[in-house]
């Protein structure tokens, strides 16, 4: 029933003239029992699809444009904002906690996308001593029994770079989109080797890190979008959070490729619609929780053989 009233109030925001009689319904409903939406959601304890509603409340209130601005701003005076919407939106005193505490979440994601942004206008720099030694230790974690004979050498289609110098391939999403393969890389290696053996198959090929790249991209458009933005608040609003679910993302589409081999376009765009759909309906969780139920599947599966 969650993911359907979810669904629909995204169906909501989307539509100027459905946001319009929505905002007219609340305004009706309001005076009759005078109570605004913010309050009302904050009458019992906070969820994460509560959070998610009080987001969506205060960014497209028409009287809350300033506090939602600053809510994004690298440096803000929460407790200001607090008061300036107890004042706008008459929350009464016993609800001042609940506020604060959904204003610092939701300040919290904000800060999440501001950190991503500045690590994907970061770009991978050859001379930055810090940005090779992650490129080696990704080489490492995948292939950690074969060296590389050189620097820039052909051995990095290996893994899946499209050249002799991976560089040329962070362009579009900077030092990020390293960061989230050696992420995956050192906190799930067997994992991310099985996938590496997965793509470097002759009948199901696909650049491993290129497409690790592509799915840096995609994590951060949900980001931006809000989209993600009800898995964040029930996992986390830090950057492990986002990680997490990039190594969910490329687990679950080596998955979906292994049964799809087509043209990778077309496919990963489908794959993008797959996964928008069941972040709508809640099936999704941090990496790390998916590898525990399917070990628990696992141990089951041996019980009873």
């Amino acid at each position: 029933m969650g993911w359907i009233i979810l669904f629909l109030l995204n169906r909501v925001y989307q539509s100027p003239i459905l946001l319009s009689l929505y905002k007219w319904f609340k305004c009706i409903y309001g005076q009759i029992n005078h109570t605004t939406e913010i309050s009302r959601l904050l009458y019992t304890p906070l969820s994460p699809f509560k959070l998610y509603r009080i987001d969506k409340s205060i960014s497209y209130s028409n009287v809350l444009m300033e506090e939602n601005f600053q809510l994004k701003e690298s440096i803000c005076d929460i407790d200001s904002i607090k008061d300036s919407i107890i004042q706008k939106k008459h929350v009464s005193v016993d609800l001042h906690v609940n506020l604060l505490n959904a204003l610092q979440v939701i300040y919290a994601s904000n800060q999440l996308l501001n950190s991503i942004n500045d690590s994907i206008s970061t770009k991978y720099d050859s001379n930055n001593k810090e940005h090779e030694d992650k490129l080696l230790q990704l080489w490492n974690k995948l292939i950690p029994n074969k060296s590389l004979q050189s620097r820039v050498t052909k051995q990095w289609v290996e893994i899946g770079f499209q050249g002799n110098d991976p560089a040329t391939d962070f362009r579009g999403m900077g030092i990020q989109g390293l960061d989230d393969l050696l992420f995956f890389a050192e906190h799930y290696p067997a994992h991310a080797r099985s996938i590496l053996e997965h793509a470097n198959d002759p009948l199901q090929w696909y650049p491993f890190a290129i497409v690790g790249i592509n799915i840096t991209k995609f994590n951060y458009q949900l980001v931006e979008s809000k989209k993600l933005q009800l898995y964040l608040f029930e996992y986390g609003t830090d950057e492990r959070a986002f990680q997490e679910f990039y190594c969910y993302l490329f687990y679950k589409f080596d998955q979906f490729w292994m049964f799809t081999v087509m043209e990778f376009e077309t496919r990963f765009n489908e794959f993008k619609f797959i996964v928008e759909k069941e972040l709508m309906q809640q099936k999704v969780k941090p990496f790390s929780m998916l590898i525990q139920d399917n070990l628990q599947i696992y141990k089951d599966d041996k019980k009873l053989n």
